[in-house]
C-alpha cells in the first residue's frame, strides 16, 4: 500500500513496544498484552475494525498497568482498554489525560487504514483538530512517556530544539526520527544503559529517566546539559 497514511506499514509497532518494555521493566511477556479475542469483541461491539497500530499496542501492552496509564503516576495518559473504547462526536476515542480533560481519537472512516491520522481536543465537547502525526507515532510516544515515569531516577532541564543534536548523539530515537515527526514531543531510548528520555516542544523541557542513578550522572557528564534531579 503506497498511500502516505500507511506510516510504518506492515511492521507496525509491536516489536518496538516489546523492546521498550524490556528496557523499562526488565522483561516483556505475552501476559502484558491482551488476547486478540478482547480486541475482536470490541470491534464487534463498535461495528468497526481497529487500526493495525492500535491492535499492536493492545497485543504488546493492553494489560500492562504502566503503559495503559492505570498506575499511580499522575502525569501519565490513560489508554482505553478495548472494552472501554467509545465513539464520541463521530470519533473513536482511545486516549485521554489522567489529570486533565484532553482526548485523542481516530476517525471511524479512517480506522481501516493501518496507521490513520490522530485527532485531539482540549476537552469533551470541543472541536476536534487534526494532529500532524500518525497513530503509530502517537502510541509509541505515549508508551515512551508512560515507561519513563515508572523509572525511579529522573532529571530535567530546559533546552532549545537546536540543542537536540546533543541528545541525538547519545540516545537513539524510540523508533526513528522520521516516524516521530509532527508530534508535540519526542522519545529517546538507550536499552544498554536502561535510559529513557522525552522532549516537549511545548515547554522546551527534556526529561531523562534511568533505572540506575549512575546512568543519569554519566549522561549529564557526556552531554554537558544542566540536568537536575527531580
Amino acid at each position: 500500500m503506497s498511500d502516505d497514511r500507511t506510516g510504518l506499514g506492515p511492521a507496525m509497532i509491536r516489536e518496538l513496544l516489546q523492546e521498550l518494555m524490556s528496557t523499562a521493566f526488565g522483561s516483556w511477556t505475552p501476559n502484558d498484552g491482551c488476547p486478540d479475542a478482547e480486541v475482536t469483541a470490541a470491534e464487534d461491539r463498535l461495528g468497526i475494525c481497529l487500526p493495525d497500530a492500535m491492535r499492536d499496542y493492545y497485543a504488546a501492552a493492553g494489560r500492562h498497568a504502566e503503559l495503559m496509564g492505570m498506575s499511580a503516576h499522575e502525569h501519565t495518559l490513560r489508554v482505553s482498554a478495548p472494552e472501554h473504547l467509545s465513539v464520541e462526536d463521530g470519533h473513536l476515542v482511545f486516549c485521554g489525560e489522567k489529570r486533565g480533560l484532553a482526548q485523542w481519537s481516530v476517525r471511524p472512516d479512517d480506522v481501516n487504514w493501518p496507521d490513520p491520522r490522530v485527532h485531539g481536543r482540549s476537552e469533551p465537547g470541543r472541536k476536534w483538530y487534526s494532529e500532524s502525526r500518525r497513530l503509530s507515532s502517537f502510541l509509541t510516544n505515549v508508551a515512551g512517556r508512560q515507561a519513563l515515569w515508572s523509572f525511579p531516577h529522573q532529571a530535567t532541564c530546559r533546552i532549545r530544539e537546536q540543542q537536540l543534536d546533543v541528545i541525538e548523539s547519545l540516545l537513539g530515537y524510540l523508533g526513528s526520527h522520521e516516524m516521530q515527526k509532527g508530534g508535540h514531543w519526542l522519545s529517546f531510548i538507550d536499552p544498554t544503559r536502561r535510559v529513557l528520555a522525552s522532549y516537549s516542544y511545548n515547554t522546551d523541557t527534556l526529561r531523562v529517566a534511568a533505572a540506575d542513578p549512575t546512568a543519569l550522572e554519566s549522561l549529564r557528564e557526556r552531554s554537558g546539559l544542566p540536568l537536575k534531579l527531580t
